[in-house]
């Protein structure tokens, strides 16, 4: 099979405990949503996470800039509920921004399905290659938590492969809890 088997986890609607080595408040890290005018930072970006790592899937990696310049259009309307395709639910993208320069992606599906709820979750994020090891994950999940209880999101799930033990730590460290493991 072309995927590995992925370990389940569920953060439930809970305060998140905040000890980390970055955090919102103290630093110039900035949680912005995507909009359809967000340039060529983002899209430099998203060259450096592969299109599909660890299960998180990036269109945008080998996309030229005009391309790229849609697909924001299309995932702004997506957030809206516009133009889904058949079987898909509203999804918002946010940027991770330390300095003004984006340093990883979050994306937030704003309901479970079925097939989510197997694979992929609702909540996925990743970090840009030459920012991992800095606490970013930690920080995006953080945020990307806050978001989806801003939206009333009450079921979280992320879903992580069995080998990604960094994933694993930062959704542990932001009150995951194992339910599943196939």
């Amino acid at each position: 099979s072309k995927y590995k088997k992925n370990s389940y986890l569920c953060i439930q609607n809970q305060k998140i405990k905040t000890a980390s080595i970055l955090s919102m408040k103290s630093s110039n890290l900035l949680l912005k949503q995507l909009s359809p005018c967000d340039g060529v930072d983002c899209f430099l970006m998203l060259q450096h996470i592969e299109k599909e790592e660890n299960a998180f899937t990036n269109p945008v990696n080998g996309m030229s800039f005009d391309e790229y310049k849609k697909w924001l259009e299309q995932q702004h309307n997506w957030s809206m509920g516009k133009d889904l395709p058949t079987g898909y639910v509203c999804q918002t993208i946010f940027w991770l921004y330390d300095h003004d320069i984006p340093v990883g992606i979050g994306k937030i599906r704003h309901s479970v399905t079925n097939k989510s709820r197997i694979k992929g979750g609702n909540i996925g994020y990743a970090v840009s290659l030459e920012f991992r090891g800095r606490g970013y994950g930690y920080v995006l999940l953080k945020e990307l938590l806050q978001k989806a209880n801003e939206l009333e999101i009450k079921e979280k799930i992320l879903t992580v492969e069995k080998n990604n033990i960094a994933s694993k730590k930062i959704i542990e460290k932001n009150g995951g809890t194992l339910y599943d493991e196939n």
